[in-house]
């Protein structure tokens, strides 16, 4: 008698698998360009140690999901979270300043900083609306000037998709991932409500 073992993707070690292990750049690749939409979009990765720097054994220790770096230095983290905590917003604001300031070493300028992108897929509503995708960056509120090369935050919230296949055409190329990833991992899947 033959079992399933039933991996989900949404859970953190086969995240890393797929997205974080040499050999699946690609995968990252296409996942970032569909939620970054930059004007130089992303042709290559290097992966990084997913663990943040600590000064001092008593501080905060950072890990990621998946952690690289691409061919213009840019800093890209990705995290996959299945439990979103009201505090998860705060928690994306320190992991991303962590990735931020752990480009420098002593002697470096602070010319040397390169923007860090900050993924968050959540299997849970975080904010309370319809948008499926939140970016977020450091901008003058008067002027709207944005603080360029340096930390921009996305949410995206897979519960809020609500395509279908016949809707694949006309969708955007991020809700065209989370169809594919239903397709792959079950109808449902980022909606379930209860996890193994």
């Amino acid at each position: 008698m033959s079992m399933k073992i039933g991996i989900r993707a949404w859970i953190d070690f086969a995240f890393r698998k797929i997205f974080g292990k040499h050999g699946n750049e690609i995968c990252l690749i296409s996942l970032l360009n569909a939620v970054l939409r930059l004007p130089y979009p992303i042709v290559s990765v290097e992966y990084l140690n997913p663990f943040g720097m600590r000064d001092f054994e008593t501080d905060k220790l950072v890990c990621v999901d998946v952690k690289a770096t691409d061919q213009l230095g840019r800093v890209l983290i990705v995290e996959i979270q299945i439990v979103v905590q009201s505090s998860f917003a705060k928690r994306a604001v320190f992991y991303a300043c962590q990735a931020y300031t752990d480009q420098l070493r002593a002697g470096q300028g602070y010319g040397d900083l390169k923007a860090t992108y900050s993924i968050c897929l959540l299997m849970r509503n975080l904010w309370d609306d319809d948008q499926l995708h939140h970016q977020f960056r450091l901008i003058e509120r008067e002027s709207g000037r944005v603080l360029e090369e340096s930390i921009e935050i996305h949410t995206v919230e897979l519960a809020k998709y609500n395509g279908t296949s016949s809707d694949v055409r006309g969708a955007s190329v991020l809700e065209q991932w989370d169809q594919e990833f239903e397709r792959t991992y079950g109808r449902g899947a980022a909606r379930a409500t209860s996890w193994p």
